[in-house]
């Protein structure tokens, strides 16, 4: 499919993007007045030269990956236009997180695959000139940075938590300089999503490739406040909900979308299963329950958490990897339509997917 065509055979689709690389996450800005950029994280493995021994296993592997900086705009064409403004080539990215303090202007931490925490500026709100890299930290010389989260805009101090292969998390002081507070070994295997609690951020929820779903209260040190066995497989997903408190998604390679109030974690409210490992979760940022998914091999999903758990959207992919997705925070326009003689007004969202295999970024919309 050509770069920015539509399809008209897929429901909600509006655009694709050849991503180059690997596609594996989407961050649209929250920061009132920038909520039209949008940032695509790549990863992919280098291949070795041809005619170059693939017996040696001591052989390091390069992951390549950009940073991809798109913008949405209204064209006579189309009212919701992606547009590409920048590329920047740079190690794997492996999650990409904005800041919601708008005092810090349009920063965004990533974490990529050499093992870095970085935090990047985007200056110039027309994205004339491309983001800076403001500093770049070392989480480990033989890890790969997983995830990562700011606190909210709650407290006066701001933190970023990150998680990593090693199966360890690390927070950090971000001042006018970034300062590590603490580091500790979390999970077995790879500690594969880490999240802030948006109504209590000394408290931070962990998931890892031990099937453990763990919650951390940072004012008694490093001890978990519990430990949570109730997944068959990887926990890799977790969101605290931003404007209803007490709730929690949590998703699962074992396929299940987990619904928590998180003042009673012996037993979900809500379970559903979505038919693929469940990469990332995303509460709508409008009302709060709504939940959109990236499912890995079953597309990406729209989930209906207002009660218990109900699929309103599916979208299939033709990739088998389904690994970013996100809700625009601008406001969804009104759409006029008419059947039957009956004219009604339908708000839609905005809504950026990737897949993997097939390096593919898709904007969507979706009637609210």
């Amino acid at each position: 499919m050509a770069e920015g065509s539509p399809d008209p055979s897929s429901r909600g689709l509006v655009q694709t993007f050849d991503t180059e690389l690997n596609a594996d996450s989407v961050e649209w800005c929250p920061v009132e007045g920038c909520q039209d950029v949008l940032l695509c994280g790549t990863y992919q493995l280098e291949e070795q030269d041809k005619g170059e021994s693939t017996c040696d296993e001591k052989r390091p592997q390069t992951r390549v990956g950009q940073l991809r900086v798109y913008r949405l705009e209204s064209t006579e064409a189309s009212p919701r236009s992606l547009s590409l403004h920048h590329c920047l080539d740079m190690p794997g990215v492996l999650d990409i997180k904005w800041c919601a303090r708008a005092c810090l202007l349009l920063t965004c931490g990533l974490v990529n695959a050499a093992g870095h925490l970085q935090l990047w500026q985007v200056a110039d709100t027309a994205l004339m000139t491309p983001p800076k890299k403001l500093t770049q930290i070392d989480l480990g010389l033989t890890c790969l940075g997983l995830s990562l989260d700011w606190s909210d805009s709650k407290h006066d101090s701001l933190q970023i938590v990150t998680s990593d292969s090693t199966g360890s998390l690390s927070v950090f002081d971000v001042d006018s300089d970034v300062t590590k507070v603490s580091s500790w070994h979390a999970h077995e295997y790879e500690a594969w999503i880490c999240a802030y609690d948006r109504w209590n951020e000394d408290v931070i929820y962990s998931g890892g490739d031990d099937g453990m779903f763990k919650g951390w209260d940072l004012r008694v040190g490093t001890t978990p406040t519990f430990t949570n066995k109730r997944h068959s497989m990887g926990v890799c997903s977790i969101q605290s909900n931003r404007l209803q408190e007490y709730k929690l998604a949590v998703g699962s390679y074992d396929e299940e979308l987990h619904v928590w109030d998180t003042r009673q974690m012996k037993r979900p409210l809500a379970v559903c299963d979505l038919g693929g490992g469940i990469w990332r979760v995303k509460w709508d940022p409008f009302e709060g329950d709504t939940i959109l998914t990236a499912t890995m091999y079953n597309g990406f999903h729209i989930v209906d958490a207002s009660d218990t758990l109900s699929i309103k959207a599916h979208y299939t992919s033709a990739s088998n990897l389904g690994y970013g997705a996100d809700w625009c925070h601008k406001a969804g326009a009104a759409r006029e339509s008419a059947s039957d003689d009956v004219t009604t007004d339908t708000k839609t969202s905005t809504i950026a997917t990737c897949s993997f295999y097939d390096h593919s970024l898709q904007l969507r919309s979706w009637p609210t």
